[in-house]
């Protein structure tokens, strides 16, 4: 082999037939997400449709679900919805480094953006296990709050999702997926690698916990609807216990309360430095009990740490019927922390 196709091959990681594993942080590689094309009707067809799944389901928990004829009068107008459409902002569906695998992620920018610009990034965590929760290409409807706001946004994913590489621990290595997503974040050419944040959904307030815990180092942090206390949910919804987080946490069989203890931040957050948290919890949640977001703001107020604690009554996981303020808090609440 000539002598400058042997350093390519070897650059490359093609010699001996296996690519070199990607370093941490690393973007491997980035294509654009297919446009958006689902109408107006469509969407609000969709949206009352999952919501009304939800409400069947938080009966059958025993909680009682707000009216979903409500939530009609709360989506985005059909004039929002179709600006959105005409201006969308910047998305791009990629891979990163993390522990020599590749993790998907999505990358939604403001459109239009400038070269020159240097902005804040949220690194996204979505909740759910596997397939269920993950972001999608339309997720940039979800994320138009944050890049009108001028944020770019990265979704993680998570490892064995998407085409990612290993399988995700609920809590285990996984996290390492979220602190390799921001050394991304503080890479890429158009972020302010100052001013980047952390915002948890659900599984993914839990994991925006570990990685505190694990030396995370963001200006501030948002747990919407997080989940905190795996022990105390368990006992509600064994369901969790004996199905997804019995298939994917290691050893659960043997060690079960020691790896809901370890993924819980009711047990740690008060023994770690936390930047500002921001709690955000319906009352109506049948997926994560509000006492999580309680539990959290209690430690924090005994250490004295940073912190605010919205409870909206009668909203569901993830606040869709609130969704303005909890967009607009949160928004101001990454701003009010930025460094200027």
């Amino acid at each position: 082999m000539r002598a400058w196709l042997f350093a390519l091959a070897l650059a490359l990681g093609w010699v001996g037939g296996a690519a070199a594993a990607p370093a941490d942080g690393a973007l491997v590689e980035s294509r654009p997400c297919p446009p958006r094309t689902r109408t107006y009707d469509d969407w609000v067809a969709g949206q009352l449709k999952d919501a009304t799944e939800e409400a069947e389901l938080s009966r059958k928990a025993g909680v009682t679900p707000p009216d979903v004829a409500a939530l009609r009068a709360v989506l985005p107008t059909r004039a929002e919805y179709d600006a959105e459409l005409k201006a969308p902002a910047d998305c791009a569906f990629a891979y990163y480094g993390s522990d020599g695998l590749k993790v998907a992620a999505y990358i939604w920018k403001p459109a239009k953006l400038s070269p020159s610009a240097r902005l804040p990034v949220i690194v996204m965590l979505r909740g759910g296990n596997r397939d269920f929760g993950k972001f999608g290409p339309d997720g940039g409807r979800r994320m138009a709050a944050f890049t009108s706001a001028g944020f770019v946004v990265i979704g993680v994913q998570y490892r064995g999702v998407d085409g990612g590489e290993g399988l995700e621990q609920f809590g285990g290595d996984d996290v390492h997926d979220v602190l390799n997503a921001l050394k991304l974040a503080r890479a890429l050419p158009q972020a302010d690698p100052n001013n980047v944040f952390l915002h948890g959904g659900s599984r993914g307030g839990m994991m925006a916990y570990l990685a505190l815990k694990q030396g995370a180092q963001v200006n501030a942090v948002v747990a919407l609807n997080a989940l905190a206390d795996l022990p105390a949910e368990a006992v509600r919804r064994p369901e969790m216990s004996e199905g997804p987080w019995r298939a994917l946490i290691p050893d659960f069989a043997t060690r079960r309360d020691e790896a809901l203890k370890a993924r819980s931040a009711v047990y740690f957050i008060d023994q770690i430095e936390t930047p500002p948290i921001l709690l955000l919890h319906g009352t109506s949640d049948w997926r994560a009990d509000t006492d999580n977001s309680y539990a959290i703001a209690r430690k924090l107020q005994a250490k004295g740490r940073p912190y605010e604690l919205h409870v909206f009554e009668g909203d569901v996981h993830g606040l869709a019927y609130h969704w303005r303020e909890r967009d607009r808090l949160t928004i101001a609440f990454f701003r009010r922390h930025m460094r200027r």
